[in-house]
């Protein structure tokens, strides 16, 4: 919503005219996304050492800052400053704390309880751009996003004052803060399964945001409206609400390892099957719906793997590294696009669908190496 906006009417032909601004105003959600995954070490050692509420409280202010900022942007790169590092490691700050703090709360549910708090994304997703597009309409850009940034505000005021550490992540601060060295324990590397786990998290999340990218303008190629491109993205996202929970719920009784591998297999078969052969709005519907409901299984199951490879005192550090490792994976479309600019096809997008397909089912088998070297059996719970 804000780069075609932006593009169109205050860079591109009916604003300043900008050179390449469609190219530069990419680089904003691309930096944004970079930002929310990698920043999660800071994120972890102002944790450990000022507690979580600090780490909530800092995010916050990032956010709604980022987001005001935003709206006196005179140029792209005052967008890259607020919209994708403030904002972005705002957005870092939160969800990486709320990743470590919360399944502390619920040991016999995390899958479901993070499900539940990935799925929030989802819906985010969904109502967002088209709460955006309705405010843009009435008050223009600038009011946009403060309205967002105060909205922001609020509802993160609200997290800040319920969430709390735990009374063992207190115990565990308390330790940390006479060393340093244990902010982040970079012994996790030792653990060859959890080393096994980031390598396949990089990978899958490196296909999942490709389709979110290309599918608007792979609809507007087969013919149809850029409001039918756009909706086969609300699709994406409806369907990522359900299924988030769902992998959470089911990981939290068959293991969060044997449900990676189910869904994740399932996301790659869609972009190698379905993909393919949709090019009409009702099989790309039905392909949204697959791919929505199995590729953001990283998302809930992330931290319960995590939990499940590492010891006690590791988790957090685990969880906030695999975070920074994920944030690379984010240039997953570039990569997609450079191997499609090469001509490896004649055929428009069919790189994009064989490279996202093919790279999830390799994240899947990666994880069936995880499953069987934590366990040998094929029917464990793990």
């Amino acid at each position: 919503v804000f780069q075609a906006y932006l593009d169109e009417n205050v860079f591109g032909e009916k604003g300043k005219q900008v050179p390449n601004a469609g190219l530069q105003l990419s680089f904003v959600g691309t930096l944004g996304l970079c930002f929310e995954h990698s920043m999660a070490p800071l994120s972890e050692v102002i944790r450990s050492t000022r507690g979580a509420k600090t780490v909530l409280f800092v995010g916050t202010i990032l956010i709604f800052g980022g987001l005001t900022v935003a709206s006196f942007a005179k140029e792209i790169w005052h967008l890259y400053l607020s919209q994708s590092i403030l904002f972005g490691t705002g957005t870092s700050f939160l969800f990486s704390t709320i990743q470590t703090v919360i399944p502390h709360y619920f040991p016999r549910n995390p899958g479901l309880v993070l499900g539940g708090i990935a799925s929030g994304a989802s819906v985010g997703s969904l109502l967002i751009p088209l709460l955006a597009t309705m405010i843009n309409d009435k008050l223009g850009i600038q009011w946009t996003y403060r309205i967002l940034g105060c909205a922001n505000l609020i509802i993160d005021i609200l997290a800040c004052m319920i969430i709390k550490d735990h009374s063992h992540n207190t115990n565990i601060r308390s330790e940390e803060k006479s060393s340093k060295s244990t902010m982040i324990r970079l012994d996790v590397f030792k653990n060859k399964n959890y080393c096994i786990w980031c390598l396949s998290a990089f990978i899958q999340v490196a296909a999942y945001f490709i389709p979110l990218f290309i599918i608007p303008s792979y609809a507007a190629y087969t013919g149809l409206s850029d409001s039918k491109g756009a909706s086969l993205v609300s699709i994406i996202s409806a369907a990522a609400f359900v299924g988030r929970i769902s992998a959470g719920f089911i990981a939290d009784r068959i293991g969060p390892v044997n449900i990676s591998i189910i869904f994740t297999s399932i996301a790659g078969l869609s972009c190698l099957v379905i993909w393919p052969f949709s090019f009409t709005y009702s099989t790309l519907i039905g392909f949204a719906v697959v791919f929505g409901l199995t590729s953001g299984a990283y998302y809930s199951l992330g931290s319960p793997i995590a939990a499940s490879i590492l010891k006690t005192e590791q988790f957090s550090s685990g969880v906030t590294i695999t975070l920074l490792i994920v944030g690379i994976s984010v240039f997953g479309p570039s990569l997609a696009s450079a191997i499609d600019t090469a001509g490896v096809s004649d055929e428009p997008y069919f790189t994009f669908k064989m490279f996202t397909g093919t790279v999830t089912i390799i994240s899947a088998v990666i994880t069936i190496w995880l499953k069987f070297s934590m366990k040998h059996s094929i029917l464990a719970k793990v």
